[in-house]
């Protein structure tokens, strides 16, 4: 699941509080009521007309969109930007943390315009998808777009019955597909899959042409960790995004660290066995919690490992390049790399 910046003593909670049984069944009663409205002073724009209607597959299953999207409503929580750098502004979207303008940071901002699409769970991210049916019903979306985040089946058919609902991506664990498929997925539902591979292939050129450059990266052992609470770390698998851009820039993510990690995006693990980090290249992800590398760098067995004794353990402490880099879309990216490099180089060189 992603990471909650604003609350890190909770932030990699594993378990899943998904509204199942009567609570769901309960709002449907609510969804006609709420239907009608629109909620919201947001311009939507009009997708391409490419194919429709088209059919869609995903994780939840396989939805039919009868006609280009025009009133688009996002629930995961950085779905925001891949919609948005397709040319659509949605009409409602998801906050994840960060007290930004109708959520969107500022990678998104030209993108989003003079939009000011309603905002759902504003400060309020737990880490558990918490969908508000009735908020969602009364924006009158002709789509819900939910990619980055977990939906179960009795989500999905509420979700279902306010408009047509596009879940994760097909084949990859919760939380665990590259950017490259939250990107193609939201280019196949609105009609704009051409647009998408283009996206999609300036950030490979960009992340190639730095790989390329940095001969030295490859093949080493990376490994990127965060600051959970006192003692506590958590060391993020090889398919979290953090990592997958480690990993395009030539480093390789050990394989225990995706065995300990399992179907999750992560492990936690205890400062008695920080040895697990002891890579050649240990990224901090500390922007968003920077008062937490004293304790850190203070943890019995910090100081011992060889990547710190030879200057290779990092902190990304840039409150903007770690946001990018958490956030890990089509938007964020560009942003990120150039930084990220430089402070890799600065170590492994």
């Amino acid at each position: 699941m992603p990471a909650i910046p604003l609350e890190p003593a909770a932030a990699h909670i594993t378990r899943r509080r998904l509204l199942t049984g009567a609570g769901a069944l309960g709002a449907l009663g609510l969804l006609t009521a709420c239907g009608g409205g629109t909620g919201t002073t947001a311009a939507p724009s009009a997708p391409g007309t490419a194919g429709f209607p088209i059919t869609v597959e995903h994780r939840n299953g396989t939805t039919q969109i009868p006609g280009p999207p025009q009133r688009v409503v996002t629930i995961g929580y950085s779905d925001q930007d891949p919609v948005l750098a397709l040319g659509v502004r949605p009409v409602g979207v998801t906050d994840w943390y960060g007290d930004h303008p109708y959520a969107t940071w500022p990678w998104a901002q030209d993108e989003l315009g003079d939009a000011k699409p309603a905002v759902m769970n504003r400060g309020t991210f737990t880490g558990t998808p918490e969908y508000q049916y009735e908020e969602i019903a009364a924006l009158a979306p002709d789509l819900i777009i939910g990619l980055y985040t977990s939906i179960d089946a009795t989500q999905y058919e509420t979700l279902s019955r306010i408009a047509p609902t596009v879940g994760p991506p097909a084949g990859f664990p919760e939380w665990g597909a590259p950017w490259q498929e939250y990107t193609r997925l939201a280019g196949r539902a609105l009609g704009r899959s051409e647009r998408a591979e283009e996206l999609i292939a300036g950030i490979d050129a960009q992340l190639a042409a730095a790989r390329a450059a940095h001969p030295e990266f490859e093949g080493r052992t990376a490994v990127v960790a965060e600051r959970n609470e006192p003692g506590i770390s958590f060391v993020r698998s090889p398919g979290d995004q953090r990592s997958q851009l480690i990993a395009a820039l030539g480093f390789t993510i050990p394989p225990e660290i995706g065995q300990l990690a399992g179907d999750q995006d992560g492990a936690t693990i205890s400062d008695e066995q920080m040895g697990l980090l002891d890579r050649d290249v240990l990224l901090w992800n500390t922007g968003y919690t920077p008062e937490v590398r004293p304790e850190i760098e203070a943890a019995p067995l910090y100081s011992q490992m060889a990547v710190v004794r030879a200057g290779r353990s990092l902190f990304v402490e840039d409150p903007l390049v770690s946001a990018a880099w958490t956030w890990g879309t089509v938007l964020s990216l560009p942003s990120v790399v150039d930084a990220l490099v430089a402070q890799l180089d600065a170590v492994v060189t």
